[in-house]
């Protein structure tokens, strides 16, 4: 592991922990929209692979730390561990948020304990970058109202720090937003999600990588659901794995439809779709059988 020293803020409001497996220009972009909002914030950058000194150079008042072959989840817990300020936002490199995000932050932190927002769809986005956008935030595309819901997008949360604190244990191999949400019900604490805090997927390091990705993450997924499962339910996850991929795309188009936005584009890219569904639905069953078998290699 590597980083290099930097801080924000010597006292930070929010400490914003960005996920980065993305081209460096995605990085880029994410630090660029930041910059004007960053008083009074701290900027942790985890990075599976190491940026280049240039851009490291261009924007010294965010920490990059470099944890090489991490997903995602074990960047954002890694950054949520190092974390001083009161409250922690998650994204990743893909995303640009809104010029007001951190505003937005602080505003609905006043009244709501954790917060999602939305995810819209950034600009010059390739035919593979909208189909890894369904399936991924199809959910997340406004219009929609401000809802309670565990189903909170971790590519655009916020959290208080010290109720994280008390479910550590949840996210000791990564930070599986699903996971992290449910346990922290049990104690009654509401999700809000708002329209109103927002970020925009920028293009993605396309299809092959982001096959891979739905390779890794979810037969980590499944390792970590099917601990929670008895083998009798982890057997049922195998045996309805096929038809996975026919009920999460079907989802996703029903709900574009209902959104009245991008429906054209939606039925263009469903074999795409269809495809990334079916490679999930592959991974996941694999965690299952892991889990059957007794083994994690």
């Amino acid at each position: 592991m590597s980083s290099s020293v930097s801080s924000s803020s010597a006292d930070p409001s929010v400490t914003v922990v960005i996920g980065s497996n993305a081209p460096q220009e995605r990085l880029a972009a994410c630090l660029e929209a930041l910059e004007p909002q960053r008083d009074g914030v701290e900027v942790l950058v985890y990075e599976s692979a190491p940026s280049p000194p240039g851009l490291r150079e261009l924007f010294p008042w965010a920490t990059f730390t470099v944890t090489p072959g991490a997903l995602v989840p074990h960047e954002w817990r890694d950054g949520i561990d190092a974390a001083r300020g009161k409250i922690v936002a998650l994204t990743i490199a893909q995303m640009v948020p809104a010029p007001d995000w951190l505003e937005q932050i602080r505003a609905l932190h006043e009244r709501y304990d954790i917060v999602g927002g939305a995810i819209d769809p950034g600009e010059r986005l390739r035919v593979v970058d909208w189909a890894e956008y369904f399936c991924r935030y199809a959910r997340d595309l406004r219009p929609f109202t401000g809802r309670e819901t565990l189903d909170l997008p971790g590519d655009n949360a916020a959290y208080k720090r010290s109720l994280l604190g008390n479910v550590t244990a949840v996210y000791r191999n990564g930070f599986w937003e699903q996971f992290v949400h449910a346990e922290l019900a049990k104690d009654g604490v509401v999700h809000w999600q708002a329209p109103e805090l927002v970020v925009y997927q920028g293009r993605s390091a396309g299809w092959k990588a982001f096959r891979t990705q739905r390779l890794v993450h979810g037969r980590q997924y499944g390792r970590d659901r099917g601990a929670r499962l008895s083998a009798a339910r982890r057997g049922i996850g195998v045996i309805a794995s096929p038809i996975v991929p026919f009920v999460l795309s079907w989802r996703v188009v029903g709900l574009v439809f209902r959104k009245r936005r991008y429906r054209t584009r939606v039925l263009a890219t469903l074999p795409i779709i269809f495809w990334f569904n079916l490679v999930w639905a592959y991974a996941e069953a694999r965690g299952y059988v892991d889990l059957l078998r007794d083994r994690s290699d």
